[in-house]
């Protein structure tokens, strides 16, 4: 990512741009803005941007930042906190790098890829994310209105039923997905229910059920602390959460996750809006926390899951970015945290819709923290085709000759050797 620039000189860093009006651009997924430093607070940056490339950026949406100051490319990452009147307000980062030294900038994921190779005969999958809470072993009770063997009967059923409660339904299935929003992301993190009976009013502060079923308000604000967020950033982000739904005329939503294993392999939406304003209850949050389970019981039966009794050893890591020169993944396993090594040289396969790559590789980095270890790998071996086909896919435009003279953010190549 390049040198960390110390606590003194980001301050000076700061008031550099906030002085000289100096242009600043930000990356989100497949689209950019520019814009200028109006306000440097402790804790959220104001920049003022042009309101109709606001319009392509979202509340809480991630993005990395770049500007040239003094001779030198710097970018940070933060989350945007709100925009109003051209203005934008992101995070305060909490760290700011100078000459960036990846020659890709690396993206969350959000269209389905499927990604894998092969160690030591363990076949090593990139996709589930895995959620904290699983679900139990036991099979579920089965009521006679599921009809547990045909997948899409049971689907059509749901549908139906939920069309005549509810103003919105869907079933989002997360095979080859990472979390991308920030509904997925809180599910993927407890293996609960988002259910917020009413827009109007906050998030519940106490569950219903005996089984904590329900993702409370202290939950959102123990995942929040997760990412060291200030206390007063946590409730405006939350509020605003809610009331970015109104905006949308949404007035009672559920997120129910499917799980398998430790995985969110899914999950079920319903939601009432515009001119239909009711509460969704608590007897319908039943049915979907038993359907959800039932759902994902018949995915096993008619196998969805086969690679998971296939008799071949499996392992799940979820991608956390990807660009066109490499990926970053991560896993709790100990065991292939010893057995994948940096300077390890691996075959990945990515499979696009329909298009299978097959890339050499090579791990670059490994790290860990408290719960995972993480690795970023290299890609060395690529056909020009499939390469051409992943920076389009990944960035929203053609790969060009210009792209082969500058890194990450429009700087230029760094002053070392990374294949020594």
């Amino acid at each position: 990512m390049g040198a960390k620039v110390g606590r003194i000189v980001k301050e000076f860093v700061f008031k550099s741009l906030l002085d000289q009006q100096i242009k600043i651009d930000l990356h989100g997924n497949k689209k950019m803005l520019s814009g200028v430093l109006v306000e440097v607070g402790e804790n959220q940056l104001e920049l003022e941007c042009t309101p109709q490339d606001l319009e392509k950026f979202e509340p809480d949406e991630q993005v990395r930042v770049f500007f040239y100051l003094q001779n030198n490319y710097h970018t940070f990452e933060a989350t945007i906190i709100e925009k109003q009147d051209g203005h934008l307000f992101l995070t305060h980062p909490e760290g700011v790098y100078k000459n960036p030294q990846r020659k890709f900038e690396r993206i969350k994921l959000k269209t389905s890829i499927e990604v894998f190779f092969t160690l030591q005969g363990k076949r090593v999958e990139l996709n589930f994310p895995k959620a904290e809470r699983p679900l139990p072993e036991a099979e579920p009770e089965i009521a006679e209105d599921f009809a547990v063997t045909g997948i899409q009967r049971l689907t059509r059923d749901f549908r139906q039923k939920m069309s005549k409660i509810v103003s919105t339904n869907d079933i989002t299935m997360m095979r080859n997905k990472i979390p991308a929003t920030y509904e997925e992301n809180i599910m993927a993190a407890t293996g609960k229910i988002l259910w917020i009976p009413s827009v109007d009013e906050d998030f519940i502060s106490v569950d219903p059920f005996p089984e904590e079923r329900i993702i409370i308000k202290k939950d959102l604000i123990k995942y929040e602390e997760s990412f060291n967020t200030p206390v007063h950033i946590i409730n405006s982000k939350l509020g605003n959460i809610l009331y970015e739904k109104q905006k949308k005329k949404i007035f009672s939503e559920v997120y129910c996750p499917i799980l398998y294993d430790q995985y969110l392999v899914g999950y079920l939406y319903i939601a009432n809006q515009d001119e239909m304003r009711k509460r969704i209850s608590r007897d319908t949050i039943d049915y979907l926390y038993d359907f959800a389970r039932v759902l994902s019981y018949s995915l096993k039966l008619n196998g969805y899951f086969a690679s998971e009794t296939s008799g071949e050893q499996r392992y799940d890591a979820p991608i956390i970015d990807i660009s066109a020169s490499g990926l970053l993944f991560a896993h709790t396993l100990p065991s292939l945290a010893k057995d994948l090594l940096i300077h390890t040289d691996i075959d990945l396969t990515l499979k696009i819709t329909d298009r299978k790559m097959i890339i050499g590789s090579r791990v670059r980095r490994k790290f860990k923290d408290n719960k995972k270890c993480y690795f970023g790998v290299q890609f060395l071996e690529f056909a020009e085709e499939d390469f051409r086909y992943l920076f389009e896919m990944l960035y929203g435009r053609p790969y060009t000759t210009e792209e082969e003279n500058r890194w990450e953010g429009g700087s230029p190549p760094p002053p070392l050797d990374l294949f020594e």
